[in-house]
Parts: structure tokens; C-alpha cells; sequence
């Protein structure tokens, strides 16, 4: 269990980088809010990524870079998902409404350092596949909504992402205003 302090230092990490590129490029960027309360999600408040891999990306097919093979959970919507080795399925538990919750095997992009990660989350973040929720790029509760609804690709597997990521961007604005950031 992550403690309120832990919160704290971890906004001051992260939502100042954010801040940074936002305020550089604000027709280009996210609102920080969001990129902060993502990260804290992605990595349970602690500055402990995959090798400065604050948000969980997964390799995909056009990544070069370095790659680390990490165990992680998935939810999926059907109970035969495979992978290609050497990333596997190691179980599956359905958990209800047609969904299978997987304990997998899965190769995630290593970065040097947190800016390269949060450049690549931004240039992830503005493919074609999540035009609809760009739109929606100032207001992060409903930028959220977007990634995850029935338009255009899903960012998260988990069916409440939404709904938490409202509530962890509610938590990370009350810590900025606390603090002053």
C-alpha cells in the first residue's frame, strides 16, 4: 500500500516533467494532470518502471529499441488469447461479464530516461488509432473516457480505467494544489 507521502513525492517527480512539455506545446501535448495520474496508475505511485517505463508500454511492432520481458496482468475479452514467444500466457481466471483476467509474459520498451518515456507516451498517445479522445486532450477525466470507449482503439484493457483514472487525476490535482505545483 502506497502512503500519502509516497503520492506526494511522486507529483513532484512527474507532474513538473509534464508540466514542462505542456507548457512548451500546448496544442501538441497532454494536459499534465492526466500524463502524471496515468503514470501513478501504470507504476502503483512509485517511480519503479520498467527501466524508466512509467506508463506499461508494451514493445509493439515498430519499436527498436531496447526490450525488457516482464510478468504483468492483462484483461482480455475472450479466454484464448496467445502471444508470440517469447512472450506467453501463463494463466487465465475469467473474472466475470466475458472477461478473462491473464497473468502474461510480455516484452516492454526500455527508455534512458524519463523524458524519452514521456516524449514516446505522447507520441503513442497521437497515432491515428486514438484520434477520437485527442479532441478531449485539455479535459484528462474525459480524455480517460475517451481512450477506453467504443471508438477508435482501447488504451487500457482494464473495463474500469475510466473510472479510475478519474479518481487517481482527482488525487494528483488535490496534491498540485497542495503543494503549489
Amino acid at each position: 500500500m502506497v502512503t500519502k507521502q509516497e503520492q506526494i513525492n511522486f507529483v513532484k517527480q512527474i507532474y513538473p516533467a509534464a508540466k514542462r512539455l505542456h507548457d512548451n506545446d500546448s496544442e501538441n501535448t497532454l494536459n499534465p494532470l492526466f500524463v502524471t495520474a496515468q503514470a501513478a496508475l501504470e507504476t502503483g505511485w512509485k517511480i519503479r518502471g520498467i527501466d524508466n517505463n512509467i506508463f506499461g508500454i508494451t514493445v509493439g511492432s515498430s519499436w527498436k529499441g531496447d526490450r525488457k520481458l516482464v510478468q504483468t496482468t492483462e484483461i482480455f475479452s475472450r479466454p484464448n488469447v496467445t502471444f508470440k514467444a517469447p512472450e506467453e500466457v501463463l494463466s487465465v481466471v475469467p473474472i466475470g461479464n466475458g472477461k478473462y483476467r491473464y497473468s502474461v509474459k510480455r516484452f516492454f520498451r526500455v527508455y534512458d530516461s524519463l523524458e524519452d518515456c514521456l516524449s514516446d507516451h505522447l507520441s503513442l498517445l497521437k497515432k491515428p488509432m486514438y484520434a477520437d479522445a485527442w479532441a478531449y486532450k485539455d479535459d484528462p477525466i474525459e480524455y480517460a473516457k475517451r481512450l477506453v470507449d467504443d471508438t477508435g482503439a482501447k488504451y487500457a484493457t482494464d473495463p474500469n480505467y475510466a473510472k479510475t483514472m478519474a479518481s487517481v487525476i482527482k488525487m494528483v490535482d488535490k496534491i498540485v494544489k497542495d503543494n503549489g505545483l
